[in-house]
């Protein structure tokens, strides 16, 4: 298939708004704020909100307003700061988990024995990785350390402070023997190709709320393996429909259990539920919310 040129000229606030309001949408809120949000939210940004609001001839559904709009992508901006603060707490619980267990095992430099990892070629690059972002390090104690001891890496309670989540999760996935991958995830009362695929789906989560992309309604490519029978708190709770499981519902799920472990005291389930309440308009389905949501144990504790 031949390309063709792009040929859609640039528009003015005002020339967006008149061909908004020429496919139906309803703005209902004055020039003065219109124009500061087209101004600073940008327009092919907000398209990824009212998509949802296209019919096939590419106008809108009766009663699109821009004010709705506006109130999703706050939603979503929100919603992603939060996804952030869980999504910290478990990188760091799992670095130290895998820092402790490998090193107790194996001893303070476990990373630098490539017995322990399963895929050769990966431990290249993920060791490769690992000793950039170490030797790139502002951090005194990554200084002391490299310079008074004569191994590459520094021990590995250290070095896992120098990890990236995509490094954490391809530490992990590789490790070698079931029991050690086992060890790290019943910490958190979970098979390790949950936890695994967990990890692998936070990285891709974390770049997408880095880059201020769309969660709201996003349907992921890298989903969670389900636990097959325990914990039931997650395993009831699961939506495992072929379109449903991709939401960000799901992930959810995982976040207010490994919190719940992480730290029993934190008000993050909370502040989710909350969010919900005061954004009534937000349609949780497009998230892969089932209806009876709230009745699930794991929203209740």
């Amino acid at each position: 298939m031949s390309k063709i040129s792009y040929q859609k000229p640039h528009l003015t606030y005002v020339e967006q708004k008149e061909k908004l309001i020429k496919q139906g949408m309803i703005f209902d809120i004055n020039d003065k704020q219109i124009e500061h949000y087209l101004a600073h939210f940008n327009y092919y940004r907000l398209t990824g909100y009212w998509h949802e609001y296209r019919q096939a001839n590419n106008n809108f559904t009766a009663n699109t307003h821009f004010s709705k709009i506006i109130q999703l992508y706050k939603f979503d901006k929100i919603l992603r700061l939060l996804l952030l603060d869980a999504i910290e707490q478990i990188e760091v619980s799992v670095r130290t988990k895998l820092a402790y267990h490998l090193g107790e095992s194996y001893g303070s430099h476990a990373l630098l024995n490539a017995n322990h990892f399963s895929n050769p070629i990966i431990y290249k690059r993920t060791l490769k990785k690992l000793k950039e972002e170490v030797s790139r390090s502002q951090e005194v104690f990554i200084h002391h350390l490299l310079n008074k001891y004569q191994e590459p890496l520094p021990a590995i309670w250290a070095s896992v402070e120098m990890m990236s989540l995509g490094q954490l999760s391809n530490w992990y996935g590789n490790i070698k023997l079931r029991k050690d991958a086992l060890n790290i995830s019943q910490q958190f009362k979970l098979d390790s190709t949950t936890l695994k695929t967990f990890l692998h789906h936070l990285t891709v989560l974390r770049n997408h709320c880095a880059h201020h992309a769309r969660v709201w309604n996003k349907v992921f490519t890298v989903t969670i393996k389900k636990p097959k029978n325990k914990p039931s708190q997650i395993t009831t709770a699961f939506q495992v429909d072929d379109y449903q499981h991709r939401k960000i519902y799901n992930t959810l799920v995982m976040m207010a259990w490994m919190l719940n472990i992480i730290q029993p005291d934190h008000d993050w389930t909370h502040r989710l539920k909350n969010l919900l309440i005061e954004y009534p308009e937000i349609n949780t389905s497009h998230m892969g919310f089932p209806p009876d949501w709230k009745s699930y144990t794991i929203w209740q504790t």
